[in-house]
């Protein structure tokens, strides 16, 4: 087990390999302020050894990157423990982000989540952040992404019964809704 200390990642896509090893990123992990990178940058970075952040991770105008599904397969909790203006998790103006995709993410065990500003952004009403945070979701802003009825936001299972994901009810109307970070990924609840 590598534990790393927090991480400022930015302007260049090769800083990245210092996340190499990590398991522990002891502080915060944020990557932001990339202008020049596309996806082809991203496409072979993988950081599976990443499974915690002990503070917040954030993602601000980092261009080209789609997904944190390859990139943090493995990443389950987000704890908080100090805070960017009361989030642990903000993901803001990163303008070719499709899906979060942080399959493995159960935790977010203090502070608030901030999606804002995303304008490809898909995936975000198939997620019950209730799933992830213990606490109160009423400080969560999640605004000014892609519209939910331009996304083709199907969760895995819809057509399969057998593998169908988790179902929770939705804040309003009551419903019960499916729960997946993308259509190949269910949202686990943080026992499973």
């Amino acid at each position: 087990m590598l534990v790393c200390e927090s991480l400022d990642i930015r302007m260049d896509v090769s800083q990245l390999q210092k996340l190499e090893n990590c398991t522990v990123i002891e502080g915060n992990l944020q990557i932001l302020l990339m202008f020049t990178t596309s996806s082809e940058h991203f496409r072979r970075l993988r950081f599976p050894r990443l499974v915690m952040i002990t503070e917040y991770l954030l993602l601000f105008r980092v261009y080209g990157l789609e997904s944190l599904r390859d990139l943090f397969p493995n990443l389950s909790v987000i704890r908080g423990t100090s805070l960017f203006f009361n989030y642990a998790l903000v993901i803001f103006e990163m303008p070719h982000l499709r899906d979060i995709g942080l399959h493995s993410l159960t935790n977010v065990l203090n502070g608030s989540v901030r999606i804002e500003r995303n304008q490809e952004l898909c995936h975000i009403s198939t997620i019950d952040w209730g799933l992830l945070q213990p606490h109160s979701l009423e400080q969560n802003i999640i605004l000014h992404n892609k519209p939910v009825e331009e996304c083709a936001d199907v969760c895995p299972g819809i057509l399969d019964v057998e593998k169908t994901c988790i179902q929770t009810q939705t804040s309003t109307g009551g419903r019960m809704e499916y729960r997946c970070w993308t259509s190949s990924n269910c949202q686990k609840a943080s026992g499973d």
